[in-house]
């Protein structure tokens, strides 16, 4: 099958892209709901549950629940993209702006170990990706 270029697209291109898609959903999804007051290995500081994460930063409530709808709206356009595909470029772009802070702010606190900044640099990786392909 050829796309409107003439081109054939590239299989592998065909299975990540989806399958970086849905692990942005779950991850975001995940974190922002069931994972809010959990304890997390990838979280800041002493930090326990989100609220004492963006404490952690030095961020104010009404910003972490600003970021938390906004991620969640855009893991949302993610779902609709696979059936609007034009969604994706546009929604991908977001989120590699806002997970680029999320990973800023995760390298802020240096004391922490480098394994607590890789969800969000996975994030960040993956609406790379689905951008530039």
């Amino acid at each position: 099958m050829f796309n409107t270029d003439g081109f054939r697209p590239d299989a592998m291109d065909a299975l990540v892209g989806p399958i970086f898609q849905v692990s942005i959903i779950l991850g975001i999804f995940y974190a922002w709901t069931i994972g809010f007051n959990r304890e997390s290995k990838f979280r800041p500081g002493k930090a326990k549950n989100m609220k004492e994460e963006f404490t952690v930063y030095g961020l104010p409530f009404w910003f972490m629940y600003t970021i938390g709808t906004f991620k969640l709206i855009l893991s949302t356009l993610l779902i609709f993209g696979f059936f609007y595909p034009f969604l994706l470029k546009p929604v991908a772009a977001a989120l590699c702006v806002v997970m680029a802070g999320a990973v800023l702010m995760h390298m802020k606190k240096r004391e922490d170990k480098l394994i607590k900044v890789l969800p969000s640099y996975y994030i960040f990786c993956s609406s790379f990706f689905l951008l530039i392909d």
